[in-house]
């Protein structure tokens, strides 16, 4: 039996009328799911700790994971994975990064696998605020590296503080949480550090690490009224922030100049060993026999990503261990001890490698050291792969204002003079992973007055006396250079009160650092005139307030110049 319908017939036009109400139902459903989906996405996407840049040049993937820049990005332009091709062990991190998980929600908006030591230190940041809150944090020890944040800071502490724990010695404390000094609002300034801590699996910043912000006391009663104890690494002297009582400082691990600080017997260990390319070799030295007994006695070994961060630092703080860019022989045998323990490590292409014999299986890699060669001659194009990206991310700071690059690689110092009317003097030191002269121009303001004047408005927040910037860069034959400025200022919450006094403070210490023959040797510094080769360069215009050279010995960081300001300082009358 078959029906026929009329265009005409009521039933023809009900099934019509229908047919029509049932699409335009759907549209309207489908419109309002995107824009709750979307609308979702960007509360969760606003919550992100990411890096400022594109990096499509890994993948689409990680780029929207990690770039901020993703935030903006077309759903409609959206391309498949493409992943640039790295060498197999590299490209396993990168795809650790890549992969996700719907096990655990992230704060980041990002649900992402964590690994072993990320737990470990959710757990601890939990379990000392419970303790800090119930008044029974006697017996934890806060491991700190020093204000400036750098990665060696952040992997020393976060690697001192879980192998303390877990390996455990008769010299270390059992209950130990890492402090990240950098504010977690301003991680963003050095992307660097994010990526190292996702290749370590650390992906949920917030909720992981521990920031000053957080500690719902102040500073100075941690130790004074709590009993927590302080271990130091990538500094030996504790911060003022944190009070000045020697017996609260537990062990100092450090590769700066000692400064002949906490010399208690009790300070257990006590190893500052300078130079020393990374604070990350120090600790993995340390740690090393404690290390292989835990590892040849236990069935459990300690797990990839504390060697992924330790060798990640030590890496980006010796240029990809370069002998003629910090490098040492601990720089070079912890590294050794490091990479088959690594995620970056692979048994097919190293197994040459590891104490000149292939015969070795998986498990005899792991617990086996590969024999680097201080020359640099023979590390692996992993670590050569993984260190070019750390030094392009760690050198891409396009998107920072003048005061974020004086911000985020900044240490502080208090500096006694000589003067009975200004006793001490506050010094600020910031190292810029750029060239005065790109410097100027990327900020669309190649003017010295303005530049000028943006490092007055910084200098004045932090009521800083004089500022001392150190550029760090690649010229365009790559030749690694630096330069250095120095800036006075007068003000009158500050200890120098006239622009007369805060000249003669300028001319003399120009004078100690062109002069001293011992300076000139560790700094080499000549006249900057990038903008006018051979003639008047238009910072002179400030030469009462400012001086700016040319670093002929570009191996001088500012570990060397720290001191040697502290020096003239001292003189000062």
């Amino acid at each position: 039996m078959r029906l026929y319908f009329s265009k005409n017939s009521k039933l023809f036009s009900t099934l019509i009328c229908l047919s029509l109400f049932s699409t335009f139902s759907f549209i309207l459903l489908l419109i309002s799911t995107t824009y709750s989906y979307l609308n979702d996405y960007q509360q969760q996407q606003s919550m992100r700790i990411c890096l400022p840049f594109s990096l499509n040049r890994i993948s689409s993937t990680v780029h929207q994971k990690l770039s901020c820049q993703s935030l903006n990005y077309n759903l409609n332009q959206s391309k498949p994975f493409t992943s640039t091709s790295y060498n197999s062990d590299l490209n396993n991190i990168m795809s650790e990064i890549e992969s996700t998980s719907t096990t655990q929600p992230q704060s980041n908006g990002i649900a992402q696998k964590e690994g072993e030591l990320a737990e470990f230190l959710k757990n601890q940041k939990q379990l000392f605020l419970n303790d800090l809150k119930n008044d029974n944090a006697d017996g934890w020890t806060i491991v700190m590296g020093n204000e400036a944040g750098d990665l060696d800071s952040i992997a020393s502490s976060i690697s001192y503080s879980y192998l303390s724990t877990v390996i455990g010695s008769k010299t270390v404390n059992k209950k130990s949480i890492p402090l990240i000094l950098t504010p977690f609002n301003l991680m963003k300034l050095r992307p660097e550090n994010i990526l190292a801590l996702n290749l370590a699996s650390i992906t949920d910043l917030k909720n992981t690490l521990l920031y000053p912000e957080e500690i719902p006391i102040s500073t100075l009663d941690l130790f004074n009224k709590k009993g927590i104890k302080f271990s130091l690494v990538d500094h030996n002297k504790l911060l003022p922030q944190f009070g000045v009582n020697d017996n609260s400082v537990e062990s100092i691990i450090d590769h700066h100049e000692d400064e002949n600080q906490h010399l208690e017997k009790s300070v257990n260990p006590r190893l500052i060993i300078n130079p020393i390319g990374s604070c990350s070799s120090l600790v993995t030295k340390y740690f090393k026999p404690f290390w292989e007994e835990f590892s040849t006695s236990k069935e459990a070994n300690i797990p990839k990503e504390i060697s992924t961060l330790l060798l990640s630092s030590i890496l980006i703080d010796t240029s990809g261990l370069k002998p003629d860019r910090k490098a040492t022989k601990i720089d070079y045998e912890s590294a050794s001890f490091l990479y088959p323990k690594s995620s970056l490590y692979n048994n097919d292409n190293s197994t040459s490698l590891v104490n000149g014999n292939a015969e070795n299986n998986a498990n005899e890699n792991e617990n086996s050291i590969i024999e680097f060669s201080q020359d640099g001659s023979n590390i692996p194009k992993d670590l050569i792969d993984l260190n070019n990206y750390l030094q392009n991310t760690k050198n891409d700071v396009s998107n920072l204002n003048t005061s974020e690059l004086l911000l985020r690689d900044y240490k502080e110092y208090i500096l006694s003079t000589s003067s009975l009317k200004f006793p001490s003097l506050k010094i600020g030191l910031s190292t810029v992973p750029l060239s005065l002269k790109k410097w100027l121009s990327s900020q669309s303001q190649n003017d010295f007055k303005i530049f000028k004047d943006q490092i007055d408005i910084y200098m004045n927040e932090k009521n800083l006396d004089l500022q001392g910037i150190l550029t760090s860069f690649n010229n365009s034959q790559n030749k690694h250079k630096r330069e250095f400025i120095l800036i006075v200022r007068k003000s009158k919450q500050g200890a120098i009160q006239s622009q007369i006094e805060a000249q003669r403070i300028l001319l003399e210490l120009k004078n100690g650092l062109e002069d001293n023959t011992k300076y000139n040797e560790i700094l080499n510094l000549q006249k900057w005139d990038k903008d006018n080769k051979g003639s008047v360069s238009s910072w002179e215009v400030f030469d009462k307030e400012m001086q700016v050279w040319k670093q002929g010995n570009a191996k001088s960081t500012r570990k060397q110049v720290a001191p040697i300001l502290r020096d003239l300082i001292a003189q000062l009358q």
